[in-house]
């Protein structure tokens, strides 16, 4: 229990997730067009997660909570690969669009905390900023970890050490996190949840510099390609380590090997 905002809070979480990101979906538009500043921050993000993918054309990937379908669409641009994108949502109306979008995609009506596919289907699952809304994220890590094959990876990104904020509802006079984020995280509590989930050769990155977004420097180099943007933003992480974001990325051991 803490105290942040005027309000004494304990841990929060949703009392219904299911009921909630399926009404979110609904209510909110995951493929609308984004402009400035939030299409480029979203684009070098989705960017980093894509570029950290080990592989260069892994089998299976499961994009866990695909949301508006950005990965799918970052695979088919690759025409020719032999790579098969299974999206998995809790919001029925965003796999209906991306229906519309690709017809012949692979997709799944799922709850992350429950996912329903067999030990080592994937050889590569991917949670895009979806952690920190999940009431149980390190019980979703070792769902994540099940599912992967031998050697397969775990892509993860989240905010880095995100100041949690929260509004009064006015529906419930209760104090609502925004964005629903219900938790923060770094690079010690994710790789303790990777660890904890059978997860070894973990890595990380830190990413999108704070001060590259206010003093619009990112904005100015939006032109500049992912690699030559990533080297200045980690050259402002080293001088000023204020990075909004963080992907940890990981590998499954083979059994066979201990």
């Amino acid at each position: 229990m803490f105290r942040q905002n005027g309000f004494t809070l304990v841990a929060m979480k949703l009392a219904d997730h299911t009921t909630h990101y399926k009404r979110d979906a609904e209510q909110f538009d995951y493929f609308a067009e984004r402009s400035g500043a939030d299409l480029d921050a979203a684009r070098r993000l989705q960017e980093t997660v894509f570029h950290s993918i080990s592989a260069a054309a892994p089998h299976r990937v499961l994009d866990l909570g695909s949301g508006g379908g950005w990965l799918l669409d970052a695979y088919d641009a690759r025409r020719g690969t032999p790579t098969h994108v299974v999206s998995a949502d809790l919001g029925i109306a965003n796999l209906r669009k991306l229906r519309s979008r690709h017809p012949d995609a692979l997709l799944v009506a799922a709850d992350a905390e429950r996912l329903p596919f067999r030990g080592s289907s994937f050889d590569v699952v991917v949670a895009s900023e979806v952690l920190e809304h999940l009431n149980r994220p390190a019980h979703v890590v070792r769902q994540a970890a099940a599912i992967l094959r031998p050697s397969g990876q775990l892509v993860v990104s989240t905010p880095y050490r995100e100041k949690l904020r929260y509004y009064l509802c006015i529906h419930c006079n209760q104090p609502t996190p925004v964005n629903a984020h219900l938790h923060s995280f770094d690079e010690h509590s994710l790789s303790a949840m990777f660890g904890e989930a059978g997860l070894r050769g973990i890595r990380f990155r830190l990413f999108q510099n704070k001060a590259m977004v206010v003093l619009r420097v990112s904005w100015m180099l939006r032109f500049l390609p992912w690699s030559l943007w990533g080297m200045i933003d980690r050259l402002f992480n080293f001088i000023l380590r204020k990075p909004h974001s963080i992907v940890l990325t990981a590998d499954k051991t083979d059994t066979h090997d201990h």
